[in-house]
């Protein structure tokens, strides 16, 4: 059982000593770490000051580039609102012109001329126009049918004939 007791007392050592192993190691890392980010922060300042300077010279000539668009822009937003107003003012002038009333004479004397007057009714000129284009079409649509009529009429005549001389005899 003595045996059992030393090596309890053992581990117990041990253990211990691995810890104060492991709470030097830490202190040791992090005065490494510091030490090192002291030397890295002086190496890499002088990199970060170019760099920076740099950057700022391309910000600066980025926006006189877009400084330039910008006023181009700007100009062609100011004339595309110039055209529209003149636009707009023609555009109001042509509809007060087609708004005005038209004077009473002018209509009433154009509408004596497109009409016929006769006692009982008015008639449009263009009306009776078209009704004896239609009359006329009329007519010639029946002269053409009785010329058809009678060339059927014809036609059957001849027909006839030449049946009957073939049965006769007198066709050979």
């Amino acid at each position: 059982m003595a045996q059992s007791v030393s090596n309890d007392a053992l581990w117990e050592k041990l253990s211990e000593v691995d810890k104060k192993l492991e709470k030097l190691s830490e202190m040791q890392e992090t005065s490494n770490l510091d030490n090192e980010q002291t030397i890295t922060k002086s190496d890499f300042q002088k990199e970060k000051d170019e760099i920076l300077s740099k950057l700022e010279r391309y910000i600066q000539g980025l926006g006189t580039h877009c400084d330039s668009h910008f006023k181009v822009i700007h100009k062609n937003i100011e004339q595309l609102e110039k055209d529209t107003v003149g636009v707009y003012n023609i555009l109001s002038c042509m509809s007060a012109i087609l708004k005005e009333p038209q004077e009473p004479s002018a209509r009433n004397s154009d509408d004596k001329k497109s009409y016929l007057n006769f006692k009982l009714f008015k008639l449009r000129k263009s009306s009776l126009v078209i009704a004896i284009l239609g009359i006329l079409v009329f007519i010639m649509t029946l002269f053409c049918m009785k010329q058809q009529n009678d060339y059927v009429l014809l036609l059957d005549e001849y027909y006839r004939q030449s049946i009957e001389s073939i049965g006769t005899g007198g066709g050979r």
